[in-house]
């Protein structure tokens, strides 16, 4: 793997698509064009105010000679991403981390937890065959997507119920790949919902406090089966959900 770069990325487009919830466009020919689906960009707030550091956002799609972010507006960081003007020059360390693993050809089942979903566009677009399955809480939180199967707790959007409901044997048995990301708790429902048989087809994208996102600080490491860690950051986000010690994870309340 490459050192990471940094490039001044030129803010394109900016709305709110759900309550709390930003899109972002920045036009970047360099990370557009290297970066694949399920990595992520380091993006600074601001240069002038400190302590805020940089945030991790996974890459929601490519847009020509760029890429399109969505994030919940949480904190300090994301409040001054959330005040980026079309025009605003912007430093963006990426693209960063191991994405999806594809394999031409490939049919794939993606399940997702809220904003956890933000990412999965990019790899819809970049399969031949894809089923989409999203839960969330309510209509508030459920990411726009080109199609998907929506469920949220509430009732205010789709079906009712938990996304683990939509889970079935025979979705499972057309995908050669499945796709995870959400909350902890949400993707190990979805794990102890997978029949042992299936499990090697998941991959699950991690997320955890980022201080460098290359590597270096050693702040994003994830439980792994055998009692070791690896960096969110390098060795993943994307890991196969074979690898993850769920049970300390969730725990570790990362």
């Amino acid at each position: 793997m490459t050192v990471p770069r940094d490039f001044d990325c030129v803010v394109k487009h900016r709305e709110q698509v759900l309550c709390g919830v930003v899109k972002t466009v920045f036009d970047c020919a360099e990370i557009a064009s290297h970066a694949l689906p399920g990595q992520f960009v380091q993006i600074e707030p601001s240069p002038d105010v400190f302590p805020v550091t940089r945030r991790p956002i996974t890459i929601n799609r490519l847009t020509g000679n760029g890429f399109e972010l969505l994030f919940d507006v949480v904190g300090s960081g994301t409040e001054l991403m959330a005040q980026m003007r079309p025009g605003d020059t912007v430093r963006v360390l990426g693209p960063l981390g191991r994405g999806w693993a594809i394999d031409p050809g490939s049919s794939w089942l993606l399940i997702g937890g809220g904003l956890g979903a933000a990412g999965f566009q990019f790899l819809m677009n970049s399969v031949d065959s894809v089923t989409v399955l999203i839960g969330a809480s309510g209509s508030d939180r459920v990411v726009p997507l080109d199609s998907c199967r929506v469920i949220t707790e509430d009732g205010s959007a789709g079906e009712k119920g938990l996304v683990t409901a939509l889970i079935s044997e025979e979705l499972l048995d057309g995908a050669d790949s499945i796709a995870v990301c959400g909350p902890v708790a949400m993707m190990e429902a979805v794990w102890n919902t997978i029949p042992e048989k299936h499990r090697r087809k998941v991959q699950v994208s991690t997320e955890s406090r980022m201080g460098c996102g290359w590597g270096v600080c050693d702040g994003c490491s994830i439980p792994v089966s055998g009692g070791g860690y690896k960096k969110c950051c390098r060795e993943g986000p994307v890991f196969p959900g074979v690898e993850i010690d769920w049970k300390r994870w969730k725990e570790a309340g990362l």
